[in-house]
């Protein structure tokens, strides 16, 4: 054999042995058990949850605004004259009941005016009185007890009807008639000379002092109702289609106390281009405090029209996708809903099975399938 072939078979036994040596090791190494690894459990998150139970809801719209006497007017003087110190000085906050007078100028010149005008007036009827008794003597008596009823220092009383045609052209041609609408209208002029209130209020703005002179068409003043008020509110534009004209309003003072019930009286036809909003005007009634004034502030809500079948929910029991979570067999599940109406802390909505379980507060960190323990709210 020679040299180089016994070299190799050296080699060769050398490596033989070397790799049954690596295997018996490894075999060695196999034969020892691997250490169990302990998995933590699963524990399941406590929540509060509810039932659902769907019914019939009217929801509430937000509004506030400041309160306007319903009735207001500016108050002229249509005559020239001095004005008079009446038995109620005319100031601003001064009330007066529906008829009293207000203010009164000096009218003796035109009282005097007109004494004359009906004596004259008498005494043109007076005059034609003979012929009334040639001529109708059938109305002879009427025309005597017209007479009769005139008093110069009052307004004149209407004149007979004339019971023919015949009759009536006799009349106007005696001039009876255009005297008596002469007189009429200046007695009409001179009503004038007294403001009186035409409804219950007060004087908010008085622009004139007793002994005044003031002149046709001069402003003296403004006076505001009681009793029936106007309050202007901003609806968003989300809600209008809820609105009925009609529809019942509350307003509350800053205590969340009720002080004033009222009725949606109309609604603006245009919509703010920015606020998205539109102008809803609201009537109410003296408040239940006793203390509606023009230009207090008062926040309250609309009674919209009602949502059949729906539960309301706060608004921080939706994700951002406007889901909800439920919960079955103690996993969370999500819920999609129908939005019917969005308020400022709750969200109307339907869709919902009568008996589902769902979270009544939120829960960090909920995801659909997340193991919960639920406990009914209130228990």
């Amino acid at each position: 054999m020679s040299p180089l072939v016994k070299t190799a078979l050296r080699f060769l036994s050398g490596a033989a042995i070397l790799i049954v040596g690596v295997l018996v090791m490894n075999g060695l190494i196999g034969m020892k058990e691997s250490p169990k690894v302990s998995l933590p459990e699963t524990i399941a998150r406590p929540v509060l949850t509810q039932v659902v139970k769907n019914t019939d809801i009217i929801p509430k719209i937000p509004v506030e605004g400041r309160v306007e006497a319903w009735h207001r007017i500016d108050l002229f003087v249509e005559v020239n004259g001095v004005l008079e110190l009446g038995g109620v000085e005319f100031r601003e906050g001064t009330t007066y009941r529906k008829g009293d007078v207000i203010l009164s100028l000096d009218d003796t010149e035109s009282r005097a005016n007109l004494k004359g005008a009906r004596s004259k007036f008498v005494q043109l009827v007076t005059g034609m009185l003979a012929s009334i008794k040639i001529d109708f003597p059938e109305r002879s008596g009427i025309w005597d007890t017209y007479v009769e009823s005139i008093d110069v220092a009052k307004a004149l009383p209407e004149l007979p009807k004339s019971a023919t045609d015949r009759e009536g052209y006799f009349i106007v041609n005696r001039g009876v008639e255009a005297s008596f609408h002469t007189i009429k209208a200046s007695e009409d002029r001179a009503s004038k000379f007294i403001i009186r209130a035409p409804f219950d209020g007060f004087v908010a703005k008085a622009m004139v002092r007793p002994g005044s002179l003031v002149r046709a068409g001069q402003p003296v003043g403004l006076f505001v109702g009681t009793g029936v008020y106007e309050i202007k509110t901003a609806v968003h534009e989300r809600y209008l289609k809820s609105l009925k004209i009609g529809a019942e309003v509350v307003f509350e003072d800053e205590n969340g106390l009720r002080v004033a019930e009222g009725k949606v009286d109309r609604v603006s036809g245009n919509v703010n281009s920015t606020t998205q909003s539109a102008t809803v005007f609201c009537k109410v009634n003296e408040s239940m405090d006793g203390e509606m004034r023009d230009g207090r502030y008062l926040s309250g809500f609309i009674s919209a029209s009602e949502i059949k079948n729906v539960v309301e929910i706060p608004l921080n029991l939706f994700d951002s996708e406007g889901d909800i979570f439920g919960v079955r067999s103690d996993k969370l599940q999500k819920i999609n809903t129908n939005q019917e109406f969005l308020s400022i802390k709750t969200l109307i909505v339907s869709g919902i099975p009568d008996g589902t379980v769902i979270l009544s507060e939120p829960v960090v960190g909920a995801y659909e399938g997340m193991e919960v323990s639920g406990t009914e709210s209130g228990q």
